[in-house]
């Protein structure tokens, strides 16, 4: 492999593996459950339609934790990489707003394909809004509070956001444009993620992909490394262990993200 300041146009995906060492757990850590209800109760539209306050209740959840973890040496060698790269991308299939929240220069702005635990979304016309409230504390109690995955200059006023109507499904909060139910702004099983368009041509023009952290099992980002190799990209792999795409793999280097990612990308 040629140093990576001879690659042009570098790509770069990160999954669930580049957050494990803050402390982010993953539907896998959990078999997946959630307080025993099972994540298609609370991560899909048909659960969001049949019990809203139960998929609130769980996200606000998600926002509490992603609040407590803060952004490790891998999110922070990729910013430093993209400060000296001209040319560098990143698309994530994490919603923990880690890489946004290391990105304090703003170098490296991510392409969440799955959506961000930092944003809402109109339940009618889709509209999004910067929104990290948790609207439920750990004892799921209803007690709205700010969870800092955006910072001051960043967050909807609370008063423009945030409407409530205690006689409107018990305490869910009302999108501020249609005043129906506002949502996580996930994509959730059984949904389409997002900016596909815009990833696949960043992938089909790249000339080094690599991802990092992935499983290498969930659609369609475990198609990416095929995608980028028949575009004619090297590839590389940083991961704790194998994934399935070995035969679209040019490099692969075994280890924890914190470990392997700043010394890969190190300037």
């Amino acid at each position: 492999m040629k140093p990576l300041n001879e690659y042009k146009k570098i790509v770069i995906l990160t999954g669930a593996g580049i957050s494990a060492e803050s402390g982010i757990s993953t539907f896998r850590d959990s078999q997946g459950l959630w307080e025993q209800h099972k994540i298609e109760d609370v991560a899909t539209p048909e659960a969001f339609e049949k019990d809203p306050l139960l998929v609130w209740k769980f996200y606000s959840m998600r926002r509490l934790q992603a609040a407590k973890a803060k952004p490790n040496l891998a999110h922070l060698a990729l910013i430093q990489f993209a400060k000296a790269h001209p040319d560098v991308h990143l698309i994530t299939q994490n919603v923990d707003a880690l890489h946004l929240r290391a990105d304090t220069t703003h170098s490296l702005p991510p392409i969440c394909m799955h959506g961000s635990l930092h944003e809402s979304s109109c339940s009618n016309c889709g509209i999004v809004y910067l929104d990290d409230y948790a609207y439920f504390n750990e004892l799921g109690d209803y007690a709205p509070q700010e969870t800092e995955l955006c910072d001051s200059t960043q967050r909807s006023h609370q008063h423009y956001l945030h409407h409530y109507n205690l006689e409107y499904r018990n305490f869910i909060p009302l999108s501020p444009c249609c005043k129906v139910m506002i949502r996580p702004h996930i994509v959730w099983f059984g949904e389409m993620p997002q900016h596909m368009e815009k990833i696949y041509h960043q992938i089909s023009h790249c000339d080094l992909f690599v991802s990092i952290g992935t499983s290498g099992v969930v659609y369609p980002a475990a198609s990416f490394l095929a995608g980028a190799k028949a575009a004619g990209a090297h590839t590389v792999c940083l991961n704790k262990e194998p994934i399935p795409q070995a035969a679209f793999i040019d490099e692969f280097i075994e280890g924890s993200a914190t470990d392997i990612v700043p010394r890969f990308f190190r300037i």
